[in-house]
């Protein structure tokens, strides 16, 4: 089966979060995203990769990370084009789920 755009998405976010732990000299930050934003992205990742695109965990999931990711740039402007991205996954998530009218 191969696997939607929304997965490749999904991964690329995943990795940029890594990223910003990895570089991020605050340990609350590394935390906050290790332990909450990067799970709630895994959790949205596997209903994708199994085909459940209309899955409302999706979303919720999505909405997880962004919220993290909203309360990281509220502390440091540099998480910003992290939330960015996740709101726009979270608007193509939503997109994907609807029906498609014929």
């Amino acid at each position: 089966m191969r696997k939607p755009p929304l997965f490749f998405k999904l991964e690329s976010i995943v990795a940029s979060a890594e990223e910003m732990a990895a570089q991020s000299e605050d340990r609350w930050a590394r935390k906050r995203i290790g332990g909450e934003l990067i799970p709630a992205l895994y959790d949205a990742r596997t209903y994708v990769e199994v085909g459940q695109l209309s899955a409302p965990e999706i979303g919720l999931a999505i909405a997880r990370a962004a919220m993290t990711a909203s309360e990281l740039a509220d502390t440091d402007p540099k998480f910003a084009p992290l939330l960015s991205r996740i709101r726009l996954l979270r608007e193509e998530a939503s997109n994907t789920a609807r029906p498609q009218r014929k």
